[in-house]
């Protein structure tokens, strides 16, 4: 009997082959569940299909993790076959960031917010520009478009600007797989001739160098504490991106995708048509001789729609495959892309390729290896939007299509006989405006961007809880420009035979990274510590050349144009970085955490007593849910602190001032030039420092959360050159001064309304809230101009002294006058003079009546340019994501909008000052009415000047014509008729996808099979009316406060419809 029973209980717990498939509760399979056999260490892994098989007795438990998923334990009871649904842990789907140095943390232990977007988010949008995939999902993250050119690019600030240098574009440290990413917006151009500044064309940003399939992840670290590890170069934040990499189940993943989009120009203004081209004079009589300003008479004939006419649809085709694999000891990732974009402007585009290799690998238990390397190469063909400082009457193509009246064709620019079609053949040529037609099909301007990434590291595991890693990285690209004016162009004389300018921007980078690290656990306290060191050389060189007046006609070379026609130029720059840093981090019961970090870093670019410079940060979180009784509402609350200090150095070569030979005349240099910008022998680093306070709370599951921080940041001994007087031998000289201040808040809530097993809806609403001022600066120097963003008198400047970072200054009218004493601007205390008696000044009067000059009976204006005239940055800024899933189809939309901040409609501006806006058709030009005081007695005039009149203006007779015209340029000359607070509320975009994975069950080669439709750019409701799209910003000027804010005709955003399919093999 007991060997009868002995037998039974043996073959009871004989082993047995399971197998089955484990899918989530919308009956996806899940990839890499590990399956264990409870108390044992047999176990295996789902492959792509969700399929697992392995050997465990009959009467075992098998336990089923995998992250984001609740464990599942399962009784086996002699079953052969065992589908396991998992069911969404909303406490852990996110419960891992990437943070610096590529260092993995429990979100719960981050003391500083940061965020973290995947993959599948990234590419539900997938955007070219992997920068403008950030826009309008992440708190505190500004983004700002430079046009709706082909190959435009984007800025991304975080937290506001923190510099107010020109040679600072204030954006995050962007590093891929470890290594430092530049992302410089490269401006080829050999000099202001070209018309290649930041506000005459655009440029592309050279994140876009990488294939967005390639990415898995991007995390956004915000604060200086989660940024300090970095360095220098991470001030502004850092935006870590991992690409993907194979699995290690044994199996190949083959995938492709291939998108098509159709674009078409959005947001063109509106120009008249009612009066045609011409002018009245003094006199009353209409000149049309030389006249392309639309003040004529009213147009009887032909009306043209010259801009819709002028653009064109765009097609982009978008292609990428990959194969990824791999197995328990190592894993490989190859992918190659193409895009190809057609412009809305003919002739203009972007084409890029890309290729990428990761790859891993175990030698035995202790040793681990890796590389990857990526190429792309990527080709802009462009055209200028306005024109270059020197090139004549108006190479740009905006400014000229924008200007070009109604009630002429501007399709008409070539003759029948191929000849130029001239609207004024009696003139020179330099006297006309060109005609846009010609410049895209005659001119060329290109630029071509070879680049190549590439690491090595090894990591080598002492013990469980001792590694070293070692990495090794590049980053370089070669950025070529050519720029050809054609002979017979409406440019400066000596232009009109014909210019050629070729420039190469040479970048490289080469970092070392090595780390040790530790973790160790000790009852209920865990602590973790790692110490390292880093090196870093960046070179950059550019050679340019360019010349004028070819010698053959139709001949394009250099070898054709005469020597003393022609003109070389190099630089060279070379800067170096040693950096040693380490961290402590401490838990106790996974309730308290502390993080204490510090670095310290040598740079070339600082003098060499002042090179040494150290920060430290330190961070803590508390999760006080865990001092509370479980429950189902409050299921996980959490409050951070942090505290840090971040260094930067200076630009190469900012401690001295540089002298070379000029005026070659017989082989002899005739002098020396030097910089405009003189250097500092002084110079120290900048210090930020900023802390930061928040809480996390997740309700009902992870059903309802918020996200709050509020953070203050200031970045003092700014290193600056202002512009000084000139007595010092230099327009600008380098100092440190003065400080840029940030402080804010931000706000993220999540939702899940509905969630079961065919339904699901999720919400994330985020907003953010930013105000940036400049410190006291150096005394006589009470704005900072940093860019090259101005137009129509209005500039885009920082203003010292607790001012806007983001700030305007222009000119204004001037408003009546009251006499009140004046204040002394040190003490503050009011002025008298000798006597006691107070010493009176006029003040104007808010809100008070506009003067009117006498001299030329038209409101008066205040000629200082240098007026505080408005601020550029938004009070509010944010968006909101909706995502559904009902079985297979999937839809999300993305809203984002913006509160107040000042745009400056640079346009209208321009249209107006040209008669083509539609303002200037009040009354029909008949008559404008001028209201307001007498500039010297402050007396009530109101004066109507109507045409076919005459008047009497200072001893002068003037038509009515002539006064009416004089009004709209009068009006132009005051910044606040274009600044405006703008307000938008903007649908960025709409995605569809379905998945027919499910109804492709069993096929041998296709093992998924997903399409999508995306809407971008549908519409937006904004207060902003006449301008240009409100979110670009004039041209690419990035470095202090930028450009952001400034509307100049550039080309208009596109609103475009996509198509895609993603095959899985």
């Amino acid at each position: 009997m007991c060997a009868l029973f002995l037998s039974l209980g043996n073959a009871w717990a004989q082993d047995i082959t399971v197998t089955g498939k484990v899918t989530d509760k919308s009956g996806e399979p899940i990839v890499g569940v590990y399956v264990l056999v409870e108390n044992t260490t047999i176990g295996t892994s789902t492959d792509l299909d969700g399929a697992y098989s392995l050997t465990a007795p009959s009467t075992a438990k098998l336990v089923y993790t995998s992250m984001g998923y609740k464990d599942a334990v399962v009784d086996v009871n002699g079953r052969a076959v065992i589908d396991v649904v998992m069911e969404d842990d909303a406490l852990l789907l996110d419960d891992v960031v990437v943070t610096a140095l590529g260092v993995k943390k429990e979100r719960k232990a981050l003391g500083y917010s940061v965020t973290e977007m995947k993959s599948t988010e990234l590419l539900r949008n997938k955007q070219t520009n992997v920068v403008n995939s950030l826009a309008g999902k992440v708190a505190g993250v500004n983004i700002t478009q430079s046009g709706g050119a082909a190959g435009a690019g984007s800025s991304i600030v975080i937290r506001g600007g923190n510099s107010a240098s020109e040679s600072r574009d204030n954006q995050p440290l962007f590093v891929v797989d470890g290594i430092i990413y530049d992302n410089s917006t490269v401006n080829g151009g050999n000099s202001g001739t070209d018309g290649v500044t930041n506000s005459a064309t655009t440029f592309s940003n050279r994140v876009m160098d990488i294939n967005p399939e390639d990415v898995e992840s991007m995390s956004v670290l915000k604060g200086a504490a989660a940024a300090a590890l970095y360095g220098s170069r991470a001030a502004d934040g850092v935006i870590v991106i991992t690409t993907k990499k194979g699995s290690s189940d044994g199996s190949v993943k083959v995938n492709f995708s291939s998108k098509y989009t159709y674009s078409v120009a959005n947001s063109v203004p509106e120009i008249q048509s009612t009066f045609g081209r011409g002018s009245y004079d003094m006199n009353g009589d209409l000149q049309t001789d030389l006249v392309t300003s639309s003040w004529g008479a009213v147009n009887n004939g032909p009306v043209y729609d010259n801009i819709k006419d002028f653009f064109q649809a765009s097609n982009v085709f978008d292609n990428s495959f990959s194969v990824a694999g791999g197995h328990k000891n190592g894993n490989f990732y190859l992918s190659a892309s193409r895009f190809d974009q057609q412009g809305t402007i003919q002739g203009t585009g972007y084409d890029k390729t890309t290729f990428r290799f990761n790859g891993e690998q175990k030698v035995g238990n202790w040793l681990t290896v890796g590389a990857n390397v990526s190429y792309s190469v990527a080709n802009t063909r462009k055209t200028l939007t306005s024109s270059g400082l020197y090139s004549g009457g108006g190479n740009g193509t905006m400014t000229a299509l924008y200007g070009w009246s109604r009630s002429e064709n501007m399709s008409h620019w070539i003759n029948e006989d191929g000849t130029k079609y001239r609207m004024f053949p009696n003139h020179v040529l330099e006297d006309e405006v060109e005609n846009p037609y010609w410049i895209i099909n005659r001119n060329e301007m290109t630029d071509k961007n070879e680049r190549i990434t590439g690491a090595v590291n090894a990591g080598i595991k002492f013990t469980d809880w001792l590694d070293l890693n070692y990495r090794m990285g590049v980053d370089s690209y070669t950025n070529d420009s050519y720029t050809y004016i054609a002979p017979g162009g409406n440019v400066s004389e000596k232009y009109q035979g014909g210019r050629l300018s070729t420039s190469k921007v040479s970048y490289n980078y080469f970092n070392t990274n090595l780390m040790l690290n530790f973790h160790k656990t000790w009852g209920d306290f865990d602590v973790a510590a790692l110490v390292g060191t880093a090196t870093e050389s960046t070179q950059r060189t550019r050679d340019g050349q360019w010349g004028w007046e070819f010698a053959v006609p139709g001949t394009v070379s250099f070898a054709n144009i005469l020597d003393q026609n022609k003109f070389f130029n190099q630089s060279h720059s070379l800067k170096r970085l040693v950096g040693v840093y380490g961290e402590v981090r401490a838990s106790w019961k996974n309730m308290i955490y502390l993080t204490v970090t510090g670095r310290n870093d040598w740079s070339s670019t600082l003098p060499v007593d002042n090179r040494s410079y150290f920060y430290p940060s330190v961070s803590g979180s508390l999760v006080f849910t865990e001092l509370l009784p479980k429950n189902d509402v409050l299921t996980f609350g959490k409050v951070r602190g942090s505290w840090a200090q971040v260094g930067k150095d200076a630009s190469p070569y900012s401690t001295n001032t540089y002298l070379w030979g000029i005026q070659v005349v017989n082989g002899e240099f005739q002098g020396v030039g030097n910089s405009w910008t003189g250097g500092s022998p002084y110079l120290l680093p900048e210090i930020q420092t900023s802390w930061e306070v928040g809480a996390e709370l997740k309700f009902f599951n992870g059903r309802f959360g918020i996200d709050y921080t509020y953070y203050h940041s200031v970045t003092g001994n700014q290193i600056a050159a202002p512009r000084l007087c000139q007595s010092t031998g230099y327009i600008f000289l380098t100092i440190n001064s003065g400080s840029v201040k940030n402080q804010g808040m931000e706000l993220m809530i999540t939702g899940t309304p509905v969630d079961t097993k065919d339904f699901t809806w999720d919400l994330v609403l985020n907003m953010s809230g930013n105000r940036g001022t400049l410190g006291d600066f150096v005394e006589g120097v009470d704005y900072f101009y940093v860019t090259d963003a101005q137009i129509g008198g209005v500039k885009a400047a920082s203003i010292p002294n607790g001012g806007y970072f983001l700030g305007m200054t222009g000119n204004y009218w001037l408003r009546e006058t009251e006499k009140v004493q004046d204040v002394d601007k040190k003490t503050g205390e009011p002025k008298v003079d000798d006597k006691g008696n107070p010493v009176m000044v006029d003040k104007e009067i808010e809100g008070g009546r506009y003067q009117i000059d006498a001299a030329t009976g038209l409101y008066k204006l205040q000629g200082n340019t240098t007026n505080i005239v408005g601020n550029r940055e938004p009070k509010l800024i944010g968006g909101l994501t909706s995502n559904f899933r009902w079985k297979d189809l999937s839809f999300s939309f993305l809203f984002d909008f913006r509160l107040g901040g000042d745009i400056y409609n640079g346009t209208q501006y321009y249209l107006t000052s040209l008669g083509q806006s539609m303002r200037t058709l009040e009354n029909n030009r008949t008559s404008v009415t001028v209201e307001g005081v007498d500039s010297k007695t402050m007396e009530p005039v109101s004066i109507t000047y109507k045409a076919g009149e005459s008047y009497n203006v200072n001893g002068s007779v003037r038509s009515g014509e002539y006064m009416i015209q004089s009004y709209w340029s009068n009006y132009c000359s005051n910044a606040y008729n274009f600044i405006q607070s703008v307000n938008w509320l903007r649908l960025r975009n709409i995605n569809l996808s379905y998945d027919f994975s499910n109804l492709i069950k069993g096929q041998d080669v296709l093992k998924g099979l997903v399409a999508t439709f995306t809407a971008n750019n549908l519409f937006y409701v904004t207060n902003y009316v006449g301008g240009m799209d409100p979110e670009v910003s004039m041209g690419s000027g990035t470095g202090g406060s930028g450009s952001v804010g400034i509307d100049y005709c550039g080309v208009p955003s596109q609103r475009s419809f996509s198509f895609g399919l993603n095959l899985t093999f």
